[in-house]
Order: structure tokens, then sequence, then C-alpha cells
């Protein structure tokens, strides 16, 4: 399949490298500094790279990890986007004068992304997924030996677009659960800042605790299920 990658930050890096592993074809844009994706393709020579409107049209699916408060900088690189599968990592985050950010609540109590992101692309097939866990648990090889694998959440209102998505989070390793309908990306948005208020709360800020913690409880919960 080929994959256009909007913003290969860290989520969309890190998904790269898996559905290279997978043998999909991959095109990576970065929004702003176009150096930061030279590491990558000298490690990955076989993916391709250009600008955001190079990784729409290359892409039968587009992952959209775009930083927030550059949605309509990017939307306006990007231009229409019409019949692609497009999945949103994103998550609503305000940045105030100081640059410190911190989650809209207040927005997530209304809307998503994914709804945002179907209303500015009416004709493109948006599916919520990968927004759970901090992209450092997106590699899958941090979840080795494990008998329980964290679930990527999808939403969206193409039910076959969702199928698409899922296949793909099963490329990158992870099982999926399909959640219904766009709006129920609000539930999933509300679920990644749990996850974050755990990571703060318990692991001291460093999200790759998270996973060491419950592939120790992953023993557990099977036998506990026999």
């Amino acid at each position: 399949m080929r994959i256009g990658v909007v913003n290969a930050g860290n989520i969309g890096r890190t998904l790269a490298q898996a559905w290279l592993r997978a043998g999909h074809d991959l095109l990576l844009a970065k929004d702003g500094c176009q150096r930061k994706l030279d590491d990558f393709i000298v490690d990955h020579p076989i993916a391709r790279r250009g600008t955001p409107a190079h990784a729409v049209a290359f892409g039968d699916v587009v992952l959209f990890s775009v930083y927030w408060p550059r949605l309509p900088a990017v939307l306006s690189a990007t231009g229409p986007i019409a019949g692609k599968i497009v999945i949103d990592t994103m998550k609503p985050l305000r940045v105030d004068e100081h640059f410190q950010h911190s989650h809209d609540l207040e927005f997530m109590a209304r809307s998503s992304t994914t709804e945002k992101l179907q209303r500015e692309l009416p004709d493109a097939r948006v599916v919520k997924a990968f927004s759970t866990m901090p992209s450092q648990l997106l590699d899958i090889r941090l979840w080795h030996d494990t008998l329980t694998l964290p679930p990527v959440f999808l939403a969206g209102d193409d039910t076959a677009a969702n199928a698409v998505v899922a296949t793909l989070a099963r490329d990158a390793g992870f099982t999926a659960l399909d959640t219904g309908h766009a709006a129920a990306a609000r539930s999933i948005e509300q679920l990644g800042v749990l996850t974050h208020q755990v990571v703060k709360h318990n692991f001291g800020g460093e999200c790759q605790n998270l996973a060491p913690a419950i592939l120790r409880a992953g023993p557990a919960i099977a036998i506990g299920a026999k």
C-alpha cells in the first residue's frame, strides 16, 4: 500500500518504520525543517520524502500527524484531499504565550480533531487512530515477550476505511478495535489524556516506562483469565 505521511514527526516516523518492515511504500513530509528527515532517509533509503502536497498525492492512505496549532497552515499546503483515507493521530492542544502546552478540554467536550478534520476535508475518509499512546510506545519492539498487546482504537464514519486502518494497525504489530462513528473519536482523545496523566503521575513523565509496567502485568492478567 502507498502511504503518505504528512508531518513525519515522532509518531509518523515510528509508524513509517513499522510499515516499511511490513512492505508498504512510504513518502514522508515534514512541516517545517526538512533536515529533520535526513537521518530517517539515510537509515531507510527505500522511503521517499517530499512536501505535504507530495505526500497527499502519493498515498492511497495519508497519515495526518500534524501539530494541532499548525493545522490550518498544513491544510493550506496540502490542498483538497478527495477520496483518500486520512488517518488522524492528532490531539487538540492549547499553547500559551510561554509555549506551555495543555489539552484543550473545552474543545474536547464538544468535538474532536477527527470531526474537525472531516469538516475541513469533506471528500476524504477520515479515521481516528494511533492517538492514545505516546509515540515511543508505538514501536512494537517495546512490547516483546508480552501476552497483552495494547489495542489501537479506531473511529470514523466510513466502515471500509476503518477496516483498512485496522489492517495497518495490525501491520504495525498491534490489535485494532473499531469504536464506531467519528463522534467516538472524542472518547479516544479523552483516553489519550488519561494515558498522559498516568505517565505524568506514576512514571515521572517517562512514557517509555509504561510499556515495561504493562509487560510485567501481562503474565498476571493471563493467569487470572484461566
